[in-house]
């Protein structure tokens, strides 16, 4: 089942490029399944929103006996409204011919532009969302404890490209109004993908620590195929891209900290072939959201099986000795 949230303002009758003002989001429900630009969320409201939500994650829970997994996903540059909606149905569809029960996604929709030139006006996009994602987060971190009793599930958020980004500065506003989190987490597992990131961000004393302190685990996935953050490094001054080298510095992560080299199926060869809801080629940068091989990794991730455990991926060595933070897709 889909949900969305977003701050993209309306403009013309359209969820459009600019961010709701005083840091407002809007929480919709009850996706209609239709075609392409026929389909919508029909309700809209965070009383209903919660409604629906729970039930479905007690329905899940009673009648088909499974412990549900709910997520949040953020989507990366150039992707218009619609385009964010085509993101977590290509998801949820790829998730539903690897596992029977596949999770609920919660979208959350912030107002890039959909246009490809537009790289640096996103980042300024994104940089004025995280207001309202952090405001999200304190939402959902409330609703999770108020009902984590009558409703047991599974908590996981995956970011994509720049939707790291606000995943990292939303974290860091977290910390402010909760303070660094002791116990229960916000998430279960959080998987980065082709994050938009500098490197030496994921690194302990990096930008990104606050994301390993909300989250039971992390996993980023990375590879040196992605022309996508090949282009971003020349705009970000030429650093490396945490989506495109992996870590600086693999003795400097957090323990929970775990990379992923996608290499062998985040590649032109491998991703031909595969196309998206509009019948377009699927990029490499875009790759984890179709390929069965990515996926059947994500999917054990969620499932929280633990990491030298899953299926399809080996650890690299480092001085003869397996590394526990650093694998590969096999």
């Amino acid at each position: 089942m889909l949900f969305m949230v977003t701050n993209r303002k309306i403009i013309n009758g359209q969820y459009g490029d600019e961010e709701k003002k005083n840091r407002k989001f809007e929480y919709q429900y009850e996706y209609n399944g239709k075609s392409r630009e026929n389909d919508q969320f029909e309700k809209i409201g965070k009383k209903g929103f919660e409604t629906a939500l729970l039930n479905e994650l007690i329905r899940l829970k009673k009648e088909e006996n499974v412990t549900p997994k709910i997520g949040i996903y953020i989507h990366g540059y150039n992707n218009d409204y619609q385009e964010s909606i085509d993101e977590i149905v290509d998801l949820e569809n790829s998730l539903k011919e690897l596992s029977e029960y596949p999770p609920v996604i919660v979208g959350f929709s912030w107002p890039s532009s959909g246009k490809t030139p537009y790289y640096l006006s996103d980042r300024e996009e994104v940089r004025d969302s995280v207001g309202a994602f952090t405001r999200f987060l304190l939402d959902i971190n409330q609703l999770t404890i108020k009902n984590e009793k009558k409703c047991f599930s599974t908590t996981f958020c995956i970011a994509h490209s720049m939707g790291n980004y606000l995943l990292r500065k939303g974290m860091e506003y977290l910390s402010d109004n909760l303070g660094t989190p002791k116990g229960r987490l916000l998430f279960d597992e959080t998987i980065m993908i082709a994050p938009d990131l500098a490197s030496r961000d994921i690194q302990i004393d990096g930008k990104g620590s606050y994301i390993a302190d909300f989250s039971r685990r992390v996993h980023v996935y990375y590879s040196k195929h992605d022309r996508a953050l090949r282009a971003s490094s020349v705009k970000r001054f030429g650093g490396n891209r945490l989506g495109r080298h992996g870590a600086n510095n693999y003795n400097n992560l957090q323990d929970n900290i775990v990379l992923i080299d996608a290499k062998k199926y985040a590649n032109s060869e491998s991703i031909s072939g595969y196309k998206d809801r509009v019948g377009e080629q699927v990029s490499v940068h875009s790759s984890h959201r179709y390929h069965p091989s990515i996926l059947a990794d994500i999917i054990q991730v969620i499932s929280s099986v633990d990491r030298e455990q899953i299926q399809g991926r080996e650890s690299y060595m480092e001085n003869g000795e397996s590394m526990s933070n650093h694998f590969k897709l096999t």
